[in-house]
């Protein structure tokens, strides 16, 4: 039977078409089409020659070397071609790289971070390199830094192997230092043990929990080679404590995670405990997601929030320590606004710590007949020093890093509000000071945590966090001392407003927090 007949009955028999006459000819130029379209489109490699994925994630893991997309849930894009931008104007054969390493791919529906966070703690970085390149911020400007991200998802096999392609490209990409790491999660630490195990030296801008210093396979193993800019949760459950004692609290209640991959709560939770075990409280356990059960979050914590505000109801207390994640804070509150009130409850303050931060912004649910007053101890903040007496060299610090913040055509307003930008930009400065004072630093990189570790408080860094010093005599390997930590209030449409300014040992840094 012909192939093709004409719709016409009296029509002839139509010769076979060209395409089956010459099926090797067509077949040699299809392929040859679909072969040009590759070089500009492959949907079956989505992640560039330095990141994989790793299943059942979408997400690619690993070092941006060619700045492409992180996957579906890439927080960045428009910022990597920032970073390709900067990293384009530095041309010089001894240059070095530090790279920020963060979950770039958080899942709003699931991730305990906020996309804006992890943005912020970007712009931060832009801001610290182009500075380091310009001005003589950290010990002169050679030799030049480039910028390089790096996303380490949301599990532990993940972040084993962004670890691991990082430490694959070290030599040819001439990384010295890695910083970032935003959040107390244990494939976080997982990923700043293995940096540290390689002679990476790993600067985190802030990650908390007080073990995040210890070795992810020895909890008695200090990380020889692993900084960080924040406070530690014993600092901030000690000024969550301090508080509630100068307002004679006595009827103070504990929101307890025990998500046991949750260091940040986990840990902060035994910190208040141990900070305020000289007064009465009750406690009230709650679980949170782990990240990786498919469904959202904020549905699942309603369940959960909806116990916990039965106990509530049934102690009525005055205050809520959380010791917790701040995107849970979010249902917790939508939970006691929602569901009735109880008999006889009174105003109360709820405080917690820094991972408020992740829900700045968000207007806080209507309580019907009562004030509920959120307080949370920050890393940092928007001109946290504008009104402290004494701290005239710290603002001039923060000075200077904000007016190259807004010059460098990121946002100078909300986004410096949650403290990600200043303490990713001291990080990343931190490690660039490290790295120029070792001589062919390229080779002799594992060096850079010994020149970290001599930033003391004889010659402490002046950030737009404030001064950064270590003590590592101490048992706390790589904490920074007496840092500044400012109280922050939640107005009703989300707004942080700061209230004051406290330090871990009741006084302003100076060479006694060494002692």
């Amino acid at each position: 039977m012909p192939l093709f007949r004409s719709s016409t009955p009296s029509a002839p028999v139509q010769p076979r078409s060209w395409l089956r006459r010459h099926k090797v000819i067509a077949t040699l130029v299809v392929v040859a089409a679909v072969a040009a379209g590759l070089a500009v489109w492959q949907p079956w490699k989505p992640c560039d020659t330095a990141m994989t994925t790793v299943e059942p994630s979408s997400n690619c893991v690993g070092l941006n070397v060619e700045n492409t997309s992180f996957g579906p849930n890439d927080a960045v894009g428009d910022l990597r071609q920032r970073v390709a931008e900067h990293n384009a104007g530095v041309t010089e054969q001894n240059s070095v790289t530090v790279v920020v390493l963060d979950n770039m791919t958080p899942d709003p529906r699931l991730a305990s971070i906020g996309r804006s966070s992890v943005r912020h703690g970007v712009e931060g970085a832009l801001t610290a390199a182009r500075r380091a390149n310009a001005e003589l911020v950290v010990g002169g400007t050679s030799p030049r830094v480039k910028l390089l991200l790096a996303n380490y998802g949301t599990t532990v096999d993940e972040a084993e192997e962004a670890a691991r392609q990082i430490q694959a490209a070290r030599e040819r990409e001439h990384v010295v230092a890695v910083v970032g790491l935003g959040q107390s999660l244990q494939h976080t630490r997982t990923a700043a043990s293995r940096l540290s195990d390689a002679g990476i030296a790993v600067v985190s801008g802030m990650a908390s929990a007080d073990n995040m210093n210890k070795h992810v396979d020895d909890d008695k193993k200090d990380l020889d080679k692993f900084f960080r800019i924040t406070p530690t949760n014993i600092d901030a459950a000690r000024a969550g404590a301090a508080y509630l004692r100068e307002r004679g609290a006595d009827k103070v209640m504990l929101v307890e995670d025990t998500n046991e991959t949750d260091i940040y709560a986990r840990t902060l939770a035994r910190a208040f405990k141990d900070a305020y075990r000289d007064r009465e409280f009750s406690t009230v356990r709650f679980t949170s997601l782990s990240g990786s059960e498919g469904f959202p979050r904020a549905d699942f914590m309603a369940g959960e929030f909806a116990r916990v505000y039965t106990r509530i109801c049934l102690e009525k207390p005055r205050y809520l320590y959380f010791a917790g994640r701040g995107i849970d804070l979010d249902p917790l509150l939508k939970t006691m606004s929602q569901n009735g009130s109880c008999s006889g409850m009174a105003d109360m303050d709820v405080v917690t710590s820094d991972d408020a931060t992740n829900i700045v912004n968000r207007p806080l649910p209507e309580f019907d007949n009562r004030q509920v007053r959120v307080f949370y101890t920050s890393v940092a903040t928007k001109g946290q020093w504008a009104n402290e007496p004494g701290q005239e060299e710290n603002q001039a610090s923060y000075g200077s890093f904000e007016s190259q913040f807004v010059e460098t055509g990121l946002d100078g307003h909300d986004g410096l509000l949650d403290g990600y930008a200043m303490s990713v930009h001291d990080a990343f400065l931190v490690a660039t000071k490290g790295a120029r004072e070792v001589p062919d630093v390229n080779r002799l990189y594992a060096k850079v945590a010994d020149k970290i570790k001599a930033i003391d408080c004889v010659e402490p860094f002046g950030g737009a966090t404030g001064k950064i010093a270590y003590q590592n005599e101490r048992a706390g390997q790589g904490n920074p001392v007496g840092k500044a930590m400012p109280i922050m209030r939640l107005e009703a449409n989300g707004r942080p407003v700061q209230e004051s300014l406290v330090w871990p040992s009741g006084q302003p840094f100076g060479p006694q927090s060494c002692r």
